[in-house]
């Protein structure tokens, strides 16, 4: 695990002084440093159930120690000030904290076909103060669209954070680093960039189909075509000549066996 050491105070105590250099050389955080929260569990738990396609829920919910070991780690990031963290590793842990919540209410609710039968309204999820961050009761609303894509906007953050839906961009894997951030938000942007979930080109040959994404999120993305921006990562590029429709949204569960 990395720490993150705190800027030196400008006027410190010879003792400070001391106790902060011995901090540094001995790799110990810093009295008053947060540690970067520790993935390895929230790492085992993807590692098992997350495959290619979507999460086996089903195997998730079944066990109950794993339902239990994603509760106990959400209460544990419930302690964390993403603000005391560098950018990087605070939007890490803002993706992961998303992602956990949405599969822990996807568990919580078990079976269900989509996650807008989570709720008495439909996308109440994304609604409710749900998210126990700092002190605060926060929604997954608010961590993707009034932190990640307001404080720490890339458009590539669309790919990363997942909606539990069959037309959602794929849930990775493995967790979110600061240190692998850059690397990570790549990898999952071509992924969907490659998928037919992100475009399709329809018979006439004349007509790209986009995920929806594009059209709701029009202004994180340059150009007036989403080519513009889709074959940045692809390997065969999408016409931007053509004209654009949209592919409807699929909001059923992403589930596999």
């Amino acid at each position: 695990m990395t720490t993150r050491l705190p800027t030196a105070p400008l006027f410190v105590s010879g003792r400070g002084i001391l106790v902060f250099l011995s901090a540094i050389l001995s790799g110990l955080p810093y009295a008053g440093a947060q540690p970067v929260p520790d993935y390895r569990e929230y790492g085992r738990l993807l590692e098992t159930y997350v495959m290619p396609g979507g999460v086996n829920y089903d195997g998730w919910h079944q066990s109950a120690s794993d339902q239990v070991a994603l509760d106990n780690l959400l209460a544990e990031w419930s302690k964390v000030d993403p603000d005391s963290l560098s950018r990087t590793e605070s939007t890490a842990f803002l993706i992961n904290l998303y992602n956990a919540v949405m599969i822990d209410q996807v568990l919580e609710h078990y079976p269900i076909n989509s996650v807008r039968d989570i709720g008495l309204l439909p996308f109440a999820v994304f609604r409710r103060d749900i998210i126990a961050l700092n002190g605060e009761k926060v929604s997954l609303d608010e961590i993707e669209k009034g932190r990640l894509l307001k404080d720490y906007f890339d458009p590539r953050i669309h790919f990363a954070v997942n909606c539990a839906s069959i037309s959602c961009p794929p849930l990775r894997a493995t967790p979110y680093t600061g240190g692998t951030l850059d690397q990570q938000l790549e990898e999952q942007t071509r992924l969907f960039a490659e998928s037919p979930h992100a475009a399709r080109i329809g018979e006439d040959g004349e007509t790209t189909y986009y995920s929806e994404l594009f059209k709701w999120y029009e202004d994180h993305f340059p150009g007036e075509n989403p080519a513009v921006y889709l074959n940045r990562f692809r390997d065969e590029p999408l016409p931007v000549e053509n004209r654009v429709g949209w592919i409807d949204y699929d909001w059923n569960l992403n589930e596999v066996p």
